[in-house]
């Protein structure tokens, strides 16, 4: 589980690893959970971050979801390690360039 505050300037970190998943200590599904929560927290008023930061935590989470959907069949995710699957870290980059970085 990954411990940062729920901001901006976290998720730019988290995005980060993402992109460099080899020297990171986290996997792209947890990645893809931290940022379900900041949307999910974001949309309970619990936390103030812009719409931006809202809106791309919400697509990392969505295109996990998609990800897994359309790679594997129902068989195959039902046995699947999901801390074994890798998104393209091109979309890290990209969704790290729409957040400003």
């Amino acid at each position: 589980m990954i411990e940062l505050p729920l901001t901006k300037k976290s998720l730019k970190i988290v995005l980060s690893w993402g992109a460099n998943l080899e020297s990171s200590s986290f996997t792209h599904q947890e990645i893809a959970n931290w940022c379900d929560q900041l949307h999910m927290e974001s949309m309970n008023d619990n936390i103030q971050v812009d719409d931006l930061t809202v809106d791309i935590a919400a697509d990392v989470d969505a295109q996990w979801d998609l990800y897994l959907v359309n790679t594997y069949n129902l068989q195959e995710l039902q046995k699947l390690n999901f801390s074994c699957v890798k998104l393209p870290s091109e979309w890290f980059k990209e969704w790290l360039e729409k957040l400003g970085t």
